[in-house]
């Protein structure tokens, strides 16, 4: 039998109930959770009438917000400016599914790579989302940041969003003269108890 038709054998098919010609029982809150919807793949049953959905997708119940936003001066020409680092807290793990980078003042065009910003883990880029070692334009501004596919951070781990004045630019880097690099990383933490035992990291 599939699990669809085990879950709906349950409702009897033969008399009458409340009006409800050829239904049967009427279901219960309970047999309306448990009936629909399917498990996903990954996901985790907690209890009989909740389910978590997989984790590096979607928020589990008892996450804890993850928002960072920043702004610093524009480094010197061939210097790096850090504008957000944070350490992942001892038993927690995370995602990372929306950032932004801007520049704000004179002097820049956006996509030269005169100015460049770097996601870093560690001090290296993110396994598996390297395209953020160098992003040349502003992905969405701190106050409307873009949804990325995201990368996931594990416990005690040090991310960081940094800015490169970058002489190899096609300008020479930019001049500085008061302006500022900002950003913003959002996510979640959870527990990192309720983590796949083989996760890939």
């Amino acid at each position: 039998m599939s699990e669809y038709a085990r879950r709906f054998s349950r409702f009897p098919r033969s008399g009458s109930t409340h009006g409800l010609d050829g239904l049967g029982q009427v279901p219960t809150t309970r047999d309306l959770v448990n009936s629909y919807p399917m498990p996903a793949e990954g996901s985790r049953v907690i209890g009989p009438e909740r389910r978590d959905l997989p984790i590096w997708l979607y928020p589990p119940v008892n996450f804890e917000n993850l928002d960072q936003i920043a702004y610093v001066l524009l480094p010197a020409i061939g210097s790096t400016a850090t504008i957000i680092s944070f350490t992942v807290p001892i038993g927690r793990n995370g995602m990372i599914n929306k950032i932004a980078a801007n520049f704000v003042g004179g002097g820049w065009t956006e996509g030269t790579g005169d100015v460049k910003w770097r996601v870093l883990v560690d001090g290296t880029p993110p396994p598996g989302a390297t395209s953020y070692d160098s992003i040349v334009a502003s992905p969405g501004s701190p106050a409307q940041p873009v949804g990325i596919a995201g990368f996931r951070i594990f416990e005690n781990q040090v991310v960081t969003l940094v800015a490169f004045n970058d002489p190899a630019g096609p300008n020479g880097g930019v001049v500085v003269a008061g302006q500022r690099v900002g950003g913003r990383l959002l996510g979640y933490f959870y527990p990192r108890d309720i983590e796949q035992a083989d996760i890939w990291i």
